[in-house]
């Protein structure tokens, strides 16, 4: 199935595509500054209501080892907290997190919203790239207290998060998914998905920073979505973001779309387009559970679905929504 939508569909997600991640963000919250920090380790730190008064204080961004933590290697975490305006409710939501050294998980009030590298015993560097997360809205607490705990690995030389400008931001360009599919996905390497040895992702986001460092071939995508009964009557759209480089998307063993020539393992500057596929009727499990596989083929380099939105979206909803921007 070719990936060929509906003209007026295909042009407004290109601009879309081009929008959502090139428009200059209003409304930031400034985390540089004081954050709360501990070495060591223990997942329980992540948590929203965790007791962290009796740790230190050192500032971000700024090496660890320049504030009293020298040739120290190892675990640490990092904690803070801001409050955002009821206002911004409905904008998109981006961590921006600068330069950490050397890998790191990122929680939002306890939920995992991004990762780049891997820890021990699997240890990999997160590449040397500017830490940018989305956060799904439905876990932000608007007009309360939010909580952000960065979990960091330091193999050797500087460690933490070591430079750049940190930030909470906040987008007027959005999209009112029915079902926004941004965050915990599972990765299999190889062509089909493997219940032993799928690993958690953070889509959108390169596999390459999320443990799976110079992987290029196949790999799958998995998910579990419940579907409401209130979209029973709606004709839907998945859309799945940017892929690199090829990809082919299937639910309940389905496909609904593909972009490249997967089986033949051949892209045409593919990895430039942003997927939006119908959904056909039939398909999906009003009022249960629907598996969601995404197939990816990496020609080289950068590798995954890499930008987003990625989510459901209703084709009525998405029409009036763009037709109202054009009006504005």
């Amino acid at each position: 199935m070719k990936p060929v939508i509906k003209y007026y569909i295909l042009c407004l997600f290109l601009i879309v595509g081009n929008i959502t991640f090139a428009q200059v963000f209003s409304g930031d919250i400034n985390l540089n500054g004081k954050w709360k920090f501990a070495i060591g380790d223990g997942i329980e730190r992540a948590k929203e209501n965790y007791n962290d008064s009796g740790w230190t204080e050192i500032s971000a961004p700024g090496n660890w080892e320049d504030q009293g933590f020298r040739r120290y290697d190892g675990f640490a975490w990092y904690r803070k907290k801001f409050i955002p305006d009821v206002r911004d409710a409905d904008r998109i939501v981006v961590l921006e997190l600068g330069y950490i050294d050397d890998s790191d998980e990122v929680y939002l009030n306890g939920v995992l919203v991004g990762r780049s590298g891997s820890f021990p015993p699997n240890y990999l560097p997160g590449s040397k790239s500017h830490r940018k997360y989305m956060v799904p809205n439905q876990i932000v607490h608007f007009g309360k207290e939010n909580t952000i705990a960065i979990r960091v690995y330091d193999a050797q030389l500087d460690g933490g998060i070591v430079e750049g400008d940190l930030k909470v931001h906040f987008s007027d360009i959005d999209l009112p998914f029915d079902i926004n599919l941004a965050g915990e996905w599972f990765l299999n390497q190889g062509k089909r998905v493997d219940q032993q040895e799928k690993q958690p992702v953070i889509v959108p986001g390169l596999w390459e920073n999320q443990g799976f460092y110079d992987m290029d071939g196949y790999a799958v995508y998995s998910k579990s979505v419940y579907f409401p009964e209130k979209l029973k009557e709606k004709k839907l759209i998945f859309m799945a973001g940017r892929i690199d480089d090829v990809d082919q998307v299937y639910i309940n063993g389905i496909m609904v779309g593909s972009t490249g020539k997967y089986d033949e393992r051949e892209s045409e500057d593919n990895y430039l387009e942003f997927r939006n596929y119908f959904i056909p009727d039939g398909i999906i499990k009003f009022g249960q559970d629907n598996i969601i596989e995404v197939r990816v083929w990496d020609e080289r380099w950068d590798g995954g679905i890499i930008e987003g939105p990625v989510g459901i979206i209703s084709q009525d909803k998405f029409r009036e929504y763009w037709m109202a921007k054009r009006r504005n």
